[in-house]
């Protein structure tokens, strides 16, 4: 119901937006008159059920100032066919029972009669009826006829009911009456097919179903168009920072490529020989330290390892041919080396023992290490060999060249022979 505040503090009642009118409710006298779709409902539907007696109840709800009577709720009164015995003591025991479990805190706003067969008139039975037990302002007569369709509302007027010109049945939610109606039918649906005999009500219903579940439509579509608006968005802001970071990201595919590259080659490239200086440094220190063992030698030591030195030069067969070839050679080109070699030589030189001056020679080629550029196929074991014509000199080359392996030498290295 909507109130309105007038400045002189009464209010101004109004209909409810949704209402159907039945008759003409402004062509009477006294209050309007509106009745809940659903009482009107189970009112017709209780005096349906047996159509060979009169049914009654009491209608519930409450009353808006002298401006309507607002009928919310209905309690079916079962009384008997008797007038005269109604509304006893016990009969209004019952209802207020009822009222207080299914209508908690609304109040008796008038009764209702349904005798099938026989036309709503107003007799004075009725009449007492209502002055002894609804004479409050306000309450009202409800009358039906379901077999000839003929209903009317009766009001308190100057001189007694008399009867209404129309009245509204509007339509709200009304839990309260939907729980009473489905217990008087044990559980079942308050409209089962067949009984609502009001299509205008059906199709009220029906329309304002429809809104609803368009109103419910458009709300599920509205959050959807929101959900995808929103995915859109973050897939343009995904692809936007893609597209910008493209090419950092194709830079560092190329460096990350560069970098596995250089690895690989790395690990793939032979280890390089030691440079010519390195091989220099080395071989002076070699000298520096077999000059300083050599002082520190005894005489007999020095005489044992010069035998030792003219006994593996004399195990150097080819290299002692090549030096006498080179000399004859030196011999048979050059006259002068002849004569010097013809000459007598004095006594001085005889008395000079030759041994010591070779012994001496052979150890100086021993102390110099000669350079050795490893070919395809050697190995320290064939070079002693080859050179030495032993295998013992094969630790010898590995220490003055600082090798721990003699297996671990390499094509182009250049190595120091003894």
């Amino acid at each position: 119901m909507e109130r309105i505040e007038r400045r002189d503090t009464k209010e101004e009642w109004r209909l409810p937006k949704n209402v159907r009118q039945i008759g003409e409710p402004g062509s009477g006298p006294g209050q309007r008159i509106l009745i809940e779709d659903y009482v009107y409902t189970y009112l017709h539907q209780m005096a349906e059920k047996n159509l060979t007696c009169i049914r009654t109840a009491v209608l519930v709800g409450r009353t808006e100032w002298d401006a309507a009577v607002y009928i919310q709720g209905a309690v079916e009164a079962d009384m008997g066919q008797e007038p005269k015995k109604w509304f006893s003591h016990e009969d209004w025991s019952e209802i207020f029972r009822e009222i207080s479990t299914w209508f908690e805190g609304q109040e008796v706003v008038g009764w209702y009669m349904a005798n099938p067969g026989f036309p709503p008139v107003l007799t004075e039975e009725l009449k007492e009826l209502h002055r002894r037990h609804f004479s409050k302002s306000g309450q009202v007569f409800f009358q039906t006829d379901v077999l000839d369709k003929e209903e009317i509302f009766y009001i308190k007027g100057a001189g007694g009911l008399i009867p209404a010109g129309g009245y509204y049945i509007y339509y709200e939610k009304n839990a309260p009456m939907q729980e009473y109606m489905s217990r008087k039918k044990g559980g079942a649906g308050i409209e089962p097919e067949g009984i609502l005999k009001d299509h205008a009500a059906v199709r009220f219903r029906n329309v304002m179903q429809e809104k609803r579940e368009q109103s419910a439509q458009k709300k599920a579509l509205a959050f959807l168009y929101t959900s995808c608006m929103f995915l859109v968005l973050v897939i343009m802001v995904i692809g936007v920072t893609l597209v910008n970071n493209y090419d950092r990201m194709t830079n560092m595919e190329h460096a990350l490529h560069q970098i596995s590259e250089s690895l690989e080659n790395e690990q793939d490239a032979p280890e390089e020989p030691l440079s010519q200086d390195s091989l220099e440094a080395a071989m002076e220190e070699e000298n520096r330290l077999a000059s300083a063992g050599e002082a520190a030698q005894t005489p007999g030591e020095q005489e044992d390892q010069g035998e030792e030195a003219a006994s593996e030069g004399a195990q150097e067969p080819s290299q002692e041919a090549q030096q006498q070839e080179s000399a004859q050679e030196q011999q048979e080109t050059s006259p002068e080396v002849q004569e010097s070699v013809e000459q007598p030589e004095s006594p001085d030189t005889e008395e000079a023992p030759e041994e010591p001056q070779t012994q001496e020679v052979v150890s100086q080629a021993v102390k110099e290490p000669e350079r050795y550029r490893v070919q395809k196929g050697d190995t320290l074991l064939e070079i002693s060999r080859s050179r030495y014509g032993t295998d013992e000199m094969v630790a010898k080359i590995c220490e003055i060249n600082g090798l721990e392996d003699g297996d671990k030498i390499y094509v182009g290295e250049t190595i120091l022979l003894p």
